[in-house]
């Protein structure tokens, strides 16, 4: 039997065929985006050229802009029109070469740095060499405006980024010491630095960048100098030493000053003077010339230019010229001395040489060669360019004048003339008077001086050592050096305004006569005091009102007629005007000594006055008429003298008490009401009769009412002792009166009439109790 055998047809999945060539299709999409993707990114290329390409690595180097990759080097070539530069080529980002393919681009080479003012780059150690881009713009819109550029000169070193915020200032200097990174200080505080250096035209040009906070310290008219690591001043009177900042310390810096008041900086374009030192900026910039043939010991730097012995300059450079046969010397003159200029100057080198009569001097052989500046006329006149230094003293325009004396002098023809230690003049000749035995001493004031001597000029001998000393101090005063050999003459001019009508004067032999010439002859006036003995003022007394010295004692003498000693005063006349006829002049030498059981009180005047004596005055009526020159007065031991004179008047009331004894009483003994001073015991005599003393009391005119027809009157010095169990009681009126006496006084309850001038009562020995006890109460008068 034939079996039919059925085969079933196998059919393929057309779903397998359509994945096995999608695979292929994806592949192919990816790598087209990614091939996309890469020419899309890809930017173009610029060209850069190098000085040097050392380190540069092909598709390795990168460039960079504010640290971030935007190209890699492609190629690096040598230029072919010059070998020593080298044509490196960079792909940019395509994204950033809108920002650096610009015209004005800086390229530079970023690598490890380090010097005293700078240390950068050192993040290259790690990651490599790499070039740095700065656009010439600071905005997007700026960048965008500019013209495109595809070829660059790579900068020597990072340029400057005047886009910073902050300030760029440029000095100029002679020096070049600085270097880029030196810092800039303001009162020792780092400010910003130097960011640029370069040469023009024989001088140095140092760019300044200041942060922006500090912009506001640079005005107008700052001062900019060079400040070295250490600072030494040495000179004979001392020896600075200053060391500034750590950073000036290594590699110098620069520091500067301003007026805060001044005028903030508007010219950015401004370019400052960058001086040597601080002290620099005190000297004009341009040099003062001077031109000699005559040999000199002059040092540059050492020798000083002086004025009037003030230091007003210094010798900064020499050159001498072999076919002119000269020295130029370069001066530097202080800005505030430059008036100096316009007064047709006279230049003269000083070398001091020591001689006997010459020990001024001493001093200036400390400092050696100088050269001395004066001023020849007093009109200003145009400066020159060049001026002539001579190595003599000028010859002086003088002004001449006699001294005549009448004593004989050490003064010798050239013995120096001073005013306040200032030699001024010398003298020419001394000679006695034709026609009498005068001494006439002529001398020569050097004409500039001329104007310190006028009519109130007073002269005098000047010893080398004058000695003043009185019991307030001890004075001194010496002549200078040039006055030790032969005495000096020197003269004090009161007034510089006064007239000058004429050229002779009288010559003092010393200070001291001088001062005392001097004294009177200042506005005063004269009064008499008239005493009985001359030994109670002194021709050195002051005279004193208030305390203050208002004039002197002139003259004493006897008068033969009312047989008084008349003693002249000198009184100034802004004291004269207080003296009119109330005035009273009384003594205040000595010690007042008030004592009492309760108190010592010691007064005295000043330890002179208490030596040598003193006369004050006391003017008791401002409206007192007044009196004329040479009025004379009477002359009191004391104030209290006068005090007692004064108090004791018509107006008071004088009564007599009629006492056993005189005891302890005495004149001036206090007259006491419920233990008040009203009066004083004003004499006592015997009576007539030989029974009893009589003590004339004055009671002071206030209180007089107070004596009544039954008054009663006791001995205040006696005292009282009662002893009883509980102690001893001792009844006195005061303390004071048990050892200066005195009276007191009781007036009964009920009174009666005011007693009479001359009226007698009764001196009781004791107190009776019942008297203390009276209380009158007296109507009003």
């Amino acid at each position: 039997m034939n079996e039919e055998i059925e085969h079933e047809s196998v059919k393929k999945s057309k779903k397998i065929v359509f994945l096995i060539w999608l695979l292929p299709f994806i592949a192919l999409l990816i790598s087209a985006s990614m091939l996309y993707k890469h020419f899309d990114k890809q930017g173009e290329e610029i060209g850069v050229y190098f000085d040097n390409a050392e380190g540069f690595l092909v598709d390795k180097t990168p460039l960079k802009y504010k640290g971030i990759k935007i190209g890699v080097v492609t190629s690096i070539d040598v230029d072919e029109t010059n070998l020593n530069r080298f044509l490196v080529k960079i792909e940019v980002d395509k994204n950033a070469l809108s920002l650096v393919a610009k015209e004005g681009t800086k390229f530079w080479k970023v690598e490890p740095k380090a010097s005293l003012t700078e240390i950068s780059g050192l993040n290259t150690i790690l990651s490599g060499i790499y070039i740095e881009a700065m656009p010439n713009a600071q905005s997007i819109e700026e960048i965008e405006k500019l013209e495109e550029q595809y070829t660059f000169e790579a900068a020597f070193e990072r340029p400057i980024n005047y886009f910073e915020e902050g300030l760029f200032l440029t000095l100029k200097s002679s020096k070049g010491s600085l270097e880029v990174g030196t810092p800039i200080l303001y009162k020792s505080f780092v400010v910003g630095k130097v960011v640029k250096k370069n040469l023009k035209n024989d001088n140095i040009f140092y760019t300044l960048f200041i942060e922006e906070k500090y912009k506001s310290l640079v005005k107008k008219d700052s001062n900019f100098w060079n400040i070295s690591a250490i600072d030494l001043k040495a000179s004979l009177s001392g020896i600075k030493f200053k060391v500034n900042t750590l950073a000036s310390l290594i590699a110098g810096g620069i520091e500067f000053d301003s007026n805060i008041l001044a005028s903030p900086l508007a010219d950015t374009n401004k370019v400052f003077n960058l001086y040597d030192s601080k002290e620099d900026i005190a000297y004009l910039e341009d040099y003062v010339i001077l031109e000699t043939e005559f040999e000199h010991n002059l040092e540059i730097e050492f020798t000083k230019l002086v004025y009037n012995g003030i230091e007003v300059g210094y010798v900064d450079d020499i050159s001498y010229l072999l076919e002119d046969k000269k020295s130029y010397i370069f001066v530097k003159l202080k800005k505030e001395f430059a008036s100096l200029l316009k007064h047709t100057p006279y230049f003269e080198i000083v070398e001091p040489k020591l001689s006997l009569d010459k020990l001024g001097e001493i001093s200036k052989l400390a400092k050696g060669t100088y050269i001395n500046i004066t001023k020849t006329k007093l009109d200003k006149t145009e400066e020159k360019s060049i001026y002539s230094l001579y190595n003599e003293p000028i010859k002086r325009d003088i002004y001449k004048i006699v001294l005549k004396s009448d004593d004989t002098l050490k003064i010798a023809e050239n013995s120096p003339v001073y005013f306040k230690d200032i030699k001024v003049g010398k003298v020419s000749s001394k000679k006695l008077h034709t026609k009498s035995d005068e001494l006439r001493v002529e001398v020569e004031i050097f004409k500039e001086f001329k104007y310190l001597i006028n009519d109130s000029s007073i002269f005098y001998v000047q010893a080398p050592i004058e000695i003043n000393a009185s019991l307030e101090n001890i004075s001194f005063k010496t002549a200078p050096l040039g006055g030790f050999i032969n005495s000096s003459i020197s003269f004090e001019t009161r007034d510089l305004k006064e007239k000058r009508s004429v050229n002779r004067f009288y010559l003092f032999d010393s200070y001291e006569k001088m001062l005392e010439a001097k004294y009177f002859s200042q506005k005063g006036k004269r009064y008499i005091v008239t005493l009985d003995n001359a030994n109670r003022i002194s021709k050195t007394n002051s005279i004193y009102y208030k305390g203050v010295e208002a004039g002197k004692v002139v003259n004493k003498k006897y008068n033969e007629n009312t047989k008084e000693v008349e003693v002249e005063l000198f009184i100034f006349d802004n004291f004269a005007k207080y003296i009119n006829k109330s005035t009273k002049f009384y003594s205040i030498s000595g010690i007042d000594v008030d004592v009492s059981l309760s108190k010592l009180n010691i007064k005295t005047q000043s330890l002179n006055t208490l030596v040598k004596g003193g006369i004050s005055f006391v003017s008791f009526d401002e409206k007192a008429k007044s009196v004329k020159n040479y009025h004379k007065f009477r002359f009191y031991d004391s104030l209290d003298e006068i005090n007692n004179e004064l108090r004791f008047n018509d107006k008071g009331l004088r009564i007599v008490v009629l006492a056993k004894s005189k005891s302890s009483l005495k004149e001036n003994s206090p007259v006491l009401y419920r233990q008040l001073q009203i009066g004083v015991v004003e004499n006592y005599k015997l009576s007539d009769d030989g029974t009893r003393v009589e003590l004339q009391l004055y009671i002071d005119e206030k209180f007089k009412h107070l004596i009544r027809t039954n008054s009663i009157f006791y001995n205040a010095t006696a005292f009282g002792m009662k002893i009883n169990l509980l102690g001893v009681k001792i009844n006195t009126e005061t303390l004071e009166t048990l050892l200066t006496g005195g009276i007191s006084l009781v007036t009964p309850t009920e009174y009666k009439e005011k007693a009479e001038d001359k009226m007698r009562f009764e001196l009781y020995d004791d107190v009776q109790e019942e008297w203390l006890d009276w209380n009158p109460k007296f109507e009003k008068l």
